[in-house]
């Protein structure tokens, strides 16, 4: 014979510092779908934009992949492209986003790199990333890899397409 416990359930109640804190991440818990919704959204829709940028002016990008030294440049673009196009419109649908980030996260990371170093001066700056971040943090690619790195670690939230199918399957 089974038999399940019928003690009441109780919860405790934190007061002071520790009730408003608990309170305060409470509300702030209720945003992470959202922000990551808009995130995806913004990010996604110019990811994917500047992909198919890529793909449609593929000569004038081979010649900036070359003036940065990044090697095989026809390679490197249809890839690059092709990663941001393909990667920014399933991040855009929170479809396969954590799957997606991580070549978004490479794809990134490498043009952060090779673009920095292309710059005289730039390797000079990378060695004392610690005392100014700038050569980071101004870099145009450095939005999109960080919203790829959230998405990687948190998930797209459950305002997506991957939301909505954990939800279907029961899944918290």
């Amino acid at each position: 014979m089974i038999t399940t416990s019928t003690a009441p359930k109780t919860t405790k109640k934190s007061g002071g510092i520790v009730g408003v804190y608990d309170h305060f991440a409470s509300f702030a818990s209720k945003w992470q779908s959202p922000f990551l919704l808009a995130i995806r959204l913004y990010i996604g829709y110019q990811c994917a934009l500047a992909g198919f940028g890529h793909l449609h002016n593929f000569d004038e990008s081979v010649k900036n992949f070359q003036e940065w030294k990044v090697p095989f440049p026809h390679v490197s673009v249809a890839i690059s492209a092709t990663t941001e196009l393909i990667g920014g419109s399933l991040l855009l649908l929170g479809l396969a986003a954590r799957l997606v980030s991580i070549p978004l996260v490479i794809n990134f990371l490498v043009a952060m790199i090779q673009t920095d170093l292309a710059y005289p001066g730039s390797k000079e700056k990378l060695r004392h990333l610690w005392d100014n971040q700038d050569i980071i943090l101004k870099d145009t690619a450095f939005p999109f890899f960080a919203t790829a790195l959230i998405i990687l670690i948190f998930g797209p939230g459950f305002l997506s397409i991957d939301g909505i199918i954990k939800a279907a399957r029961g899944k918290k």
